[in-house]
């Protein structure tokens, strides 16, 4: 099920909602917790009823390792059941994940021909399995209790961070589910978590799916574009993903402080990084946590050495890119940021002394890289970079702008049409600087917690996150889904 889908809107929050607050009033919290963990069910199944199952096998095994090291005192055998937990979920993150990946590429090198599997890719599989190995791994060390079963599947199925996170630590969710503040609704909460909602709801229907139109249709067409729609189309992307992703986790941490629970922070305005480091503290920070506390301390971080230290940030990097997905081009993305922290690393005064050059030179890479992040080969994205740098010009952004065609600017253009043709392309190259300019005033601008916090209940706030909430709401018949669903 989809946030931004009327279903979800008109039917299952308030269902959830009502519900979840009318069972806590009962003196046993679990009908409560079996309620949350139905309803997250029924949103996870909606699209597929198949993929319950997989959820539901990969809790029963990681939920009974926990009950084994509960059990269990001895070193060696408590390290055999933290292995075999690993084991098994990278293997079921594997086999729907990779195999498929890996089998192509077998048969490429051997020259052999092992037919492939459909195999479905699970929604949220890569979320919901590193959430998990994160709590095998805290039960290991002792720094966890062992969860009740009733605990152990709202911490895991709690549907806002199902799917596409962020990836919530168990420490973090489960004594918020504990309290007995839990008990009754806050109107505060409610209302903050609403305008967080509404925030990130305008961002992806109004923003990304409009950003959308562009990149989609060119990417298609990349063999045909010049230097500066080139330009456009990856700056579009950026923009893209941005606006997506952020505007799920806000969506997410917005239903988070309606039901009562803070879910970490996602992201911190990444846009506006200086660096390569300092983008990965502010992009995704809760797989960034991730990585740096199951991969990269556990390697040996910074403690062994600078040439160890790059070693380690290298291998990050490369993990990072194969967990978003099964392709040769997020590995050679994940290489190229895994490359752009060593060259930190190793040179770290050789940065401008002006913070907006360092931005820019931020900004002007992760773009190029992203590129090779949104290609569907590789080939694509370096036919891409070099219309980039020698695509010179054939007028095509005209072309690009075009393709910005959506039902708030619909009748200006049968205006245009009608009586003043010539002033079309301007009419879409206008379009497009506009919605360039938006994009950057927001994410120079506060994040949308931080506005909720300070205007969200002021007059003109309540005017600003109504007329949002309708305007999105109204758009909904051009729903799509959210880009990291895909990884």
């Amino acid at each position: 099920m989809l946030f931004n889908s009327v279903i979800f809107i008109a039917v299952f929050l308030p269902l959830a909602l009502g519900g979840w607050y009318l069972l806590q009033r009962l003196d046993n919290p679990s009908p409560a917790k079996a309620f949350l963990i139905g309803m997250s069910l029924w949103f996870y199944g909606y699209y597929n009823p198949y993929y319950l199952w997989i959820l539901l096998a990969s809790m029963a095994f990681n939920y009974g390792i926990s009950v084994l090291l509960e059990r269990t005192g001895g070193v060696r055998l408590r390290r055999f059941l933290l292995a075999l937990g690993i084991l098994g979920n990278l293997g079921l993150l594997f086999y729907f994940k990779y195999f498929n990946f890996f089998i192509d590429n077998c048969n490429f090198l051997f020259h052999a021909d092992i037919s492939l599997e459909q195999i479905a890719l699970p929604l949220g599989i890569s979320f919901f399995t590193f959430q998990q190995l994160s709590y095998v791994v805290e039960r290991f060390r002792g720094n966890v209790e062992h969860a009740g079963i009733l605990d152990y599947g709202c911490f895991i199925s709690f549907f806002p961070q199902l799917v596409a996170g962020p990836i919530v630590l168990y420490q973090e969710f489960v004594p918020q589910l504990q309290a007995r503040k839990m008990r009754k609704p806050s109107a505060d909460g409610l209302y903050d978590g609403i305008s967080l909602f509404i925030l990130g709801f305008a961002k992806k229907v109004l923003l990304a799916d409009t950003l959308a139109l562009v990149v989609n249709a060119e990417f298609d067409n990349i063999a045909y574009l010049d230097a500066l729609s080139a330009w456009a189309v990856l700056i579009f992307y950026v923009f893209e993903l941005y606006f997506d992703f952020s505007g799920y986790t806000d969506m997410a941490r917005g239903l988070g402080k309606m039901f009562g629970f803070e879910l970490p922070e996602n992201f911190n305005s990444p846009l506006q990084a200086d660096s390569v480091k300092d983008f990965w503290r502010r992009w995704h920070m809760t797989l960034s946590r991730f990585l740096s506390s199951y991969v990269y301390i556990p390697l040996g971080g910074n403690r062994k050495g600078r040439a160890r230290q790059c070693v380690n940030l290298f291998l990050v990097f490369l993990v990072s890119g194969i967990w978003h997905g099964a392709n040769w081009t997020f590995v050679l993305w994940g290489c190229m940021h895994g490359l752009a922290m060593v060259w930190e690393t190793v040179f770290p005064r050789l940065r401008f002394r002006w913070k907006a050059a360092n931005q820019l030179v931020t900004a002007a890479f992760l773009t190029l890289a992203w590129g090779m992040f949104r290609a569907d080969t590789v080939s694509q994205a370096v036919l891409l970079w070099k219309r980039a740098f020698a695509g010179g010009w054939n007028g095509i952004f005209l072309g690009v702008c075009n393709q910005l065609r959506f039902p708030e600017n619909y009748v200006f253009r049968k205006f245009l049409e009608m009586f003043s043709p010539g002033y079309l392309n301007l009419f879409y190259v206008a379009n497009y600087l506009i919605l360039l300019a938006i994009c950057v005033i927001l994410i120079r601008g506060r994040k949308a917690q931080q506005w909720a916090a300070s205007r969200g209940r002021t007059k003109t706030g309540i005017l600003c996150l109504a007329t949002l909430f309708t305007w999105a709401f109204l758009s909904l018949s051009q729903v799509s889904t959210f880009l990291y669903f895909n990884f």
